[in-house]
């Protein structure tokens, strides 16, 4: 194997292959990026922890046909740091890689590439051309409230439905750590048809998230075998699904709460962030009271002392004093786009409910706290 290469675009592929790289593994080589020639005038990269592989078809002049593997981050760390526009590349005995820029030459120690574990393949799989953007922010508005609780498989992604009606499609995305629930609709022209719903993992959404940056047009997106795929271009992510039953989050939703506020959500999250200052830092604990025209956000703590901040609000019911995790409420008023937030509530032991002041479709449930 022997190539050239235009580093930006070498150095494009290696930021991807880098995260997703296994440096952990008990299998060495998954933390290596994958370097194959593919015809004359590209380079095929992959890299892969076998739950997540990122792939790139990348412009290269082959002069020698082969394939090697090298360390992931090592290889992206040397061409980073390599001067020039354009670098050479050649396999030499026992897997050494010769990496030569202007005046600057390496050798550095690789595998063979007969021995990397085969990838999905995203020639084969169906694709529906969704928008950037509108998958972006599916992912943005519930990746914060994914459970991080190993423990919890079933929990450790987001559930992904649609139901593939062509230019009136509809998506939805779903996540809960057990704590909190966010749950977002759109309309998702085009999206693939998947009416039962998948889980896609937090580190795939994480790549597929990398892969939607800065894209203002539209993506590929398509599922097949238990892998959910995006394809930007030369670009491919396939992620390995959950394969579980995600809980009936419909469950979860109150659906009659009685205690209806309306309050500016921009003073709203101020006043959490500054009252948070008060609380334990484990728990985030606050409460709020609900009184007539007023929102009440306090925290007391005996370590630190205490702080409170009333609020204007459009309301005319009964009081109430419940307690909350702030940052839970931070986080998803940190993704709610209008000037007017709704929060709804039932009682003390109910959990609260904050949306956008028209309803809309997003919405972010949180459990309620013994404070």
């Amino acid at each position: 194997m022997e190539i050239k290469i235009e580093k930006n675009a070498f150095l494009a592929g290696l930021a991807l292959a880098q995260g997703v790289a296994d440096r952990k593994s008990t299998m060495p080589i998954l933390a290596n990026v994958l370097l194959r020639t593919d015809g004359r005038d590209k380079v095929f990269l992959a890299a892969t922890d076998l739950n997540v592989t990122v792939t790139a078809e990348l412009p290269a002049k082959v002069e020698k046909e082969g394939g090697l593997t090298l360390g992931a981050k090592q290889l992206h760390d040397i061409v980073k740091q390599l001067p020039g526009e354009e670098l050479s590349l050649k396999r030499g005995e026992n897997h050494y890689a010769e990496i030569k820029a202007g005046k600057v030459d390496y050798r550095m120690v690789g595998m063979a590439d007969r021995d990397y574990p085969k990838v999905p393949n995203h020639r084969e799989v169906t694709f529906s051309k969704v928008d950037a953007g509108i998958l972006r922010d599916l992912i943005a508005k519930t990746f914060f409230s994914i459970s991080s609780d190993e423990t919890r498989y079933h929990l450790n992604g987001v559930l992904f439905e649609c139901d593939g009606k062509g230019d009136k499609a509809r998506a939805r995305m779903v996540s809960t750590d057990g704590h909190r629930l966010s749950k977002i609709e759109r309309p998702l022209p085009g999206g693939p048809e998947i009416p039962q719903g998948v889980i896609i993992p937090r580190k795939g959404l994480m790549e597929i998230r990398r892969v939607l940056e800065g894209v203002s047009g539209e993506i590929e997106l398509g599922f097949q075998q238990g892998h959910a795929f995006v394809r930007n271009g030369r670009i491919a992510v396939s992620v390995k699904l959950i394969e579980a039953q995600f809980p009936p989050f419909e469950q979860v939703i109150p659906k009659e709460h009685d205690k209806l506020c309306g309050l500016d959500r921009i003073a709203f999250l101020e006043a959490l962030k500054r009252i948070s200052l008060m609380s334990s830092d484990k728990t985030w604990g606050i409460k709020f009271t609900l009184e007539k025209g007023l929102l009440r956000v306090a925290s007391d703590n005996p370590d630190l002392g205490d702080g409170r901040e009333e609020l204007d609000a459009d309301y005319d019911g009964p009081a109430l004093t419940v307690g909350f995790n702030a940052r839970y409420f931070i986080d998803v008023l940190g993704e709610i786009e209008t000037q007017r937030v709704r929060l709804e509530l039932g009682n003390e032991l109910d959990p609260g409910v904050v949306r956008p002041i028209d309803g809309g479709d997003y919405l972010g449930v949180i459990m309620p706290m013994r404070i």
